[in-house]
């Protein structure tokens, strides 16, 4: 399993390389050349994260202070809905004895919540162990002015 990317950014390079170039192509040229697309395909995940971390960073920096309370806002929405569809609706059901459609939530909104709680999860964890850094203070919208 490779954790780093780096196995596939070199995977991904080398095929190109591949599908790209003559396989008459000597060894030593071939080398030269994935090892220039794997600097490219890195440039490009490096812009990619940069980015995101600007926008982070933007986000994190404007007044509004709701911006900063969307990660909990997101848990306990989604708690809400869990709720609803596993035990509210449920018990209606049940109650009322009229026919309710089952209802499930898609399988996309536990990819998304269950990442947004982890993190948040993980960055107040970390916070209230005393931990500074920029990436527990980007999770939980902590700003320097307020520790």
């Amino acid at each position: 399993m490779d954790l780093t990317g780096i196995g596939s950014v070199m995977n991904f390079a080398k095929g190109l390389i591949d599908r790209v170039f003559p396989p008459d192509m000597s060894a030593e040229d071939k080398a030269k050349a994935v090892l220039a697309a794997q600097e490219l395909v890195e440039a490009r995940e490096k812009a990619v994260i940069e980015a995101q971390k600007a926008i982070i960073v933007a986000e994190l920096e404007q007044g509004d202070a709701y911006t900063k309370r969307a990660r909990p806002t997101v848990v306990y929405m989604g708690l809400f809905f869990i709720f609803l569809v596993h035990v509210a609706f449920p018990i209606v059901k049940g109650w009322s004895g009229q026919p309710i459609p089952d209802l499930a939530l898609p399988e996309a909104f536990w990819w998304a919540w269950s990442g947004v709680v982890g993190a948040w999860v993980i960055g107040r964890s970390a916070e209230k162990r005393g931990s500074k850094s920029d990436a527990v203070k980007a999770i939980t919208g902590k700003s320097a002015a307020k520790q």
